[in-house]
């Protein structure tokens, strides 16, 4: 009889059957565009049973998200080996958003599909807790909040707020540069960074604005 597959060892096969699935869904997606592709065509050259793959994935827009995940997860590694620690915040956060640029200029067409996934699907991805496993961040916004923790421990920002919750707040400055540029015609996206970049680093930086708790009227 054949031994039974351990836990450990059936994950790791699931995750390969993800990736591979979506690996095979972009080239689906680059050759002959995103909604021309069906869940079967994915299933047939994935070389799965339709029921199989939609068990794996109930969408093609969440085949979609599990892709862009993988490429931002291995992008964000890259980066974070790139960054110039001598550099200070400012030209930090222009490299990142530079390379942000790039990247998501390159992706454009996918980018309303994978949103609409994500706002449908918020509320299982906060129960699901952060995406961090405290060594090297695997998202933007944990590249964010480390780059803002080494500037609040040399003095360059403001420590009366978190480096998590200013990470936060200017991520969602990115998220609003960015869904501009993806739904309003004529904008230059590095612009908006630009925008972004320069409204957090003026109100972050050490000594501008930090103000002690209001106290409450008797």
């Amino acid at each position: 009889m054949p031994e039974p597959e351990l836990p450990g060892r059936r994950e790791r096969r699931r995750v390969q059957t993800l990736d591979h699935v979506a690996a095979t869904a972009m080239r689906l997606f680059e050759a002959q565009g995103y909604d021309a592709t069906t869940m079967e065509q994915i299933a047939q050259q994935s070389d799965l049973a339709k029921g199989t793959l939609y068990n794996h994935f109930p969408t093609k827009d969440a085949i979609l998200a599990h892709w862009v995940h993988l490429a931002l997860a291995a992008d964000t590694q890259r980066l974070h080996a790139t960054i110039d620690w001598h550099a200070g915040f400012a030209a930090q956060l222009a490299h990142l958003l530079e390379a942000s640029a790039e990247w998501t200029e390159s992706h454009r067409s996918y980018l309303l599909d994978y949103f609409r996934f994500r706002f449908l699907n918020i509320e299982s991805e906060l129960r699901g807790g952060g995406d961090s496993d405290g060594e090297t961040p695997r998202d933007l916004s944990g590249l964010f909040e480390t780059l803002i923790a080494a500037a609040q421990q040399d003095g360059t920002l403001r420590t009366d707020v978190s480096a998590a919750h200013f990470a936060s707040l200017l991520h969602h400055l990115y998220f609003g540069a960015l869904m501009r540029w993806l739904t309003l015609p004529g904008l230059v996206l590095r612009d908006e960074f630009a925008v972004i970049a320069d409204l957090f680093i003026a109100g972050a930086r050490a000594g501008a604005g930090a103000k002690s708790p209001r106290k409450r009227q008797p």
